[in-house]
């Protein structure tokens, strides 16, 4: 079975490097990080991740 994508959205940098090791670690694939809601969006449509993990405060 492949791995399920996730895109990371995290406006601090310590937590979404935390975040992208333990979903890497987890057995999940980490397609991007985006730190802004139109990175994230962008990044997105590029991806196409069966998942997107945001921070709720963006």
């Amino acid at each position: 079975m492949a791995k399920k994508r996730i895109l990371a959205v995290e406006d601090e940098a310590v937590v979404a490097r935390d975040i992208e090791q333990t979903l890497t670690r987890l057995g999940f694939e980490v397609v991007g990080t985006a730190q802004f809601a139109n990175e994230a969006v962008a990044k997105a449509a590029e991806t196409r991740p069966d998942l997107v993990l945001m921070d709720i405060s963006l």
